[in-house]
């Protein structure tokens, strides 16, 4: 994978991406 020529967009990505598991997470311990 090539690194994005804005680090501001790799930091937005990683922050999506924990804010999607962190939901998911949240989403699995309501259900159980």
């Amino acid at each position: 994978m090539q690194e994005p020529k804005d680090p501001r967009m790799s930091g937005r990505i990683a922050s999506i991406v924990l804010i999607l598991l962190s939901l998911f997470v949240i989403m699995l311990v309501w259900i159980a």
